[in-house]
């Protein structure tokens, strides 16, 4: 279908008014021509973030099953000091788990507390559906990784989000739909069956566990885990020097 929107590694900057008649007919229709645009240039890849892995976005998008969307290189930070440090749509974002693909393309080598920070410059989300939000990249924004681990998974914790000192939510994995390596190796299916350039080394963001915070220009965020810091930054859209 030529025309219909699909975000490729540079968002727009302004405001995006879509339509229907503006995206691909169906959810599968979206993926495969998405999938057909990541593998124009599949090592500018680095990682991927899902959704629909939380009882909150299943219910915002009325889905019942993971969507994806692709993250390059420049929107996925090791520990930043200042993040994002681009002049994202959105300053916000939610605790989730990350694991690193491994070299054998179907298991995780580590895994780390992450925060991604969504941001879509499409003005009717989730009005338009999740069509809108796959072909958006799913709101790609930024990907925070803490440090990484090598030992086996949380079977359950509590993940904090603070700003400025001020909690602004907690929660456990029990906001997870399923256990985070049943979820990662679902995205590992759909995404060979669509033919995503997926690769040993990629970071896959499995959801959020904590709500999306707003963040205010210029505040001081931390992310806990079980009480240990793990992500300390502050938000802020000015460049990294």
């Amino acid at each position: 279908m030529t025309g219909a929107y699909l975000r490729g590694e540079n968002p727009p900057e302004a405001p995006l008014n879509l339509t229907q008649e503006s995206l691909y007919p169906d959810l599968e229709a979206t993926y495969l021509a998405m999938a057909e645009l990541l593998r124009r240039t599949p090592t500018r890849w680095a990682g991927w973030k899902l959704g629909g892995t939380n009882h909150a976005s299943r219910e915002a998008f009325g889905v019942d099953e993971l969507y994806y969307g692709a993250l390059s290189q420049r929107e996925i930070m090791a520990q930043p000091a200042r993040a994002p440090g681009m002049p994202l749509a959105d300053l916000r974002g939610e605790v989730e788990l990350a694991l690193r693909i491994g070299a054998n393309g179907v298991s995780h080598d580590a895994w780390c507390v992450a925060l991604e920070m969504p941001s879509s410059p499409i003005t009717d989300m989730p009005g338009l559906g999740v069509r809108a939000l796959v072909a958006d990249r799913c709101a790609a924004g930024a990907l925070l990784l803490g440090p990484e681990q090598g030992g086996p998974l949380p079977a359950a914790c509590e993940m904090v989000l603070e700003q400025d000192g001020v909690v602004l939510d907690h929660a456990g994995l029990e906001n997870l739909v399923a256990p985070v390596a049943e979820i990662f190796a679902d995205f590992l299916h759909m995404g060979q069956a669509h033919g995503l350039p997926l690769a040993p080394g990629q970071w896959v963001a499995t959801g959020g566990i904590t709500s999306c915070c707003d963040f205010a220009e210029g505040s001081r965020v931390r992310v806990l885990m079980d009480g240990a810091m793990v992500l300390e930054f502050t938000a802020t859209r000015a460049a990294r020097s």
